[in-house]
């Protein structure tokens, strides 16, 4: 069933900075983009609990203060990807910057607070990723 979810997530996962763009290239990602971002974190969230509330199971305290968290910071991150649209700032320069913020941020996380050690498979993952972010850029 969790295999299902995470196929969602994955194919989901692009569509809430896709939108920002759309109401960027409309115009209308400075009147609209906290409204966009209410409804889609709005709908996730009544998605999960509606799973929880399916399965007769509460939710972990554990579960909620992490889902939390990750909402609150994927709201930030996401509200200023679209007020950085709003301002007239390229998609081909906001979309790179998120995505190396973010790769650069866990990977700095993971070896520094929870000292992981990065190996060969690593190392191409992160240079892999960096290639990507900069072909993204060239668009």
């Amino acid at each position: 069933m969790w295999f299902r979810f995470m196929m969602l997530v994955f194919v989901l996962n692009g569509l809430c900075p896709f939108g920002l763009r759309i109401l960027a290239a409309l115009g209308l990602a400075a009147g609209y983009t906290a409204l966009y971002l209410v409804f889609w974190y709005l709908a996730g969230g009544l998605f999960m609990f509606g799973l929880y509330l399916r399965d007769g199971n509460r939710p972990a305290r554990s579960d909620l203060l992490v889902g939390i968290g990750l909402g609150f910071f994927s709201t930030c991150g996401q509200t200023c990807m679209g007020l950085a649209l709003s301002k007239g700032i390229p998609g081909n320069i906001v979309y790179p910057v998120t995505l190396a913020g973010g790769l650069f941020l866990v990977v700095l996380i993971a070896i520094l607070v929870f000292r992981e050690r990065v190996g060969p498979a690593g190392i191409a993952g992160i240079v892999l990723g960096i290639i990507a972010i900069a072909l993204l850029g060239l668009t």
